[in-house]
């Protein structure tokens, strides 16, 4: 099977007049965002490029070597630029309106990029990496309202005088739950331009906020794509059926788009939810339930404490530690408060079930 990128192999010479928007499309301009367009497109509205200009310029930056030491799994956002620079599909549309704020120290990331065709603007929001950081800020949002959900709705009204065109939003992880919250808080006038919203694997909200007026205006534009063994997707509550994508990696790999399986104009989906998923998304439940939102924080802090305890900074790293870093892990597990340890324990022995190499695994069948 195809991944996203390859769909443009067959159909990047169409244009939108000749084929209509579709699924993959969507997911291929929410995962532009990844891109670094720093040193090419300027925070300010006056000034935007084609994608192809864009391209050109970033691989002009950028060495092949350089790109290829990127180890995480957007390690491969430049191959969407490249594609879609390439493409006749996508090489004219116009980017503008880029913002890249992070700040490592208080665990907060915002990007976003506004990419604009004859047709359609479409507001595409950076997600989070496969940094344990990045998984960090991911489970944040099901304990405090975050800086990138105020920067995402302050991001949509300021581009309210340039919206003539009917507007679509998207993105992948965090991005797409930057998408759904930015759609139900931002002014009305904007909300009635808005065709579609595109959350693709990311995280879900509150029960308050699933009932506010503004998420019940655009709910029905919402399109929610999660793999069978979805993790950040099964964050907190959300009321719109997922399709639900066959994918060609296993537990937390699952996360990332490129595993996700494309036939021609759609994804290849999966009946329901691995078992593994639904053993995630049970214990997930259970816990959200069990705990108060205001007392989630030190359990948060505690799964990765151990997550970081293994010296990796990505989850790729992770999975490459070997029994190295499961001891240092299996240590910081025992270190744990008898009032966090039980959830601790339980959710890390389904994130690693049938994900390491088999002797791993079975280490890890010890903190049940």
């Amino acid at each position: 099977m195809a991944d996203f990128t390859e769909y443009l192999d067959w159909r990047g010479d169409l244009t939108f007049q000749a084929a209509p928007f579709n699924e993959i499309d969507d997911l291929l301009l929410s995962y532009l965002s990844y891109v670094n367009f720093d040193g090419i497109l300027p925070e300010d509205s006056e000034t935007e490029m084609t994608i192809a200009e864009a391209g050109d310029l970033f691989f002009g930056m950028h060495t092949e070597e350089e790109l290829k030491s990127n180890r995480s799994f957007i390690r491969l956002a430049p191959r969407v630029l490249r594609k879609m620079a390439a493409s006749k599909r996508f090489a004219s549309f116009r980017l503008r309106n880029y913002v890249n704020h992070i700040d490592l120290e208080k665990e907060e990331q915002f990007s976003a990029v506004e990419i604009r065709c004859a047709q359609f603007t479409y507001i595409s929001y950076r997600g989070t990496d496969d940094t344990i950081v990045g998984w960090k800020e991911d489970f944040n949002i099901s304990c405090q309202v975050t800086p990138a959900e105020d920067e995402a709705v302050a991001f949509l009204n300021r581009l309210s005088d340039g919206l003539y065109l009917p507007v679509r939003l998207g993105g992948h992880s965090k991005g797409g739950h930057l998408a759904v919250y930015a759609a139900s808080m931002c002014e009305r006038s904007i909300q009635d331009h808005i065709i579609s919203i595109g959350d693709f694997d990311g995280p879900g909200f509150q029960k308050e906020f699933l009932e506010s007026d503004g998420y019940r205006t655009i709910r029905d534009r919402i399109h929610r794509y999660i793999p069978e063994t979805s993790i950040v997707g099964m964050l907190l509550e959300m009321d719109v059926e997922p399709v639900i994508i066959s994918s060609t990696e296993n537990g937390p790999m699952q996360h990332d788009a490129f595993s996700w399986e494309v036939l021609g104009t759609h994804f290849v989906t999966a009946s329901e939810l691995s078992m593994e998923g639904k053993l995630f998304d049970e214990t997930l439940t259970a816990w959200l339930t069990d705990v108060d939102m205001a007392d989630r924080k030190p359990y948060i802090d505690d799964l990765f404490s151990v997550l970081e305890a293994s010296g990796a900074e990505t989850l790729t790293d992770l999975q490459k530690g070997g029994v190295k870093a499961i001891t240092q892990m299996l240590q910081q597990m025992a270190r744990l408060n008898s009032s966090t340890a039980r959830t601790t324990r339980k959710l890390l022995s389904l994130l690693f079930e049938n994900w390491l190499n088999a002797s791993d695994s079975q280490r890890f069948k010890l903190l049940e």
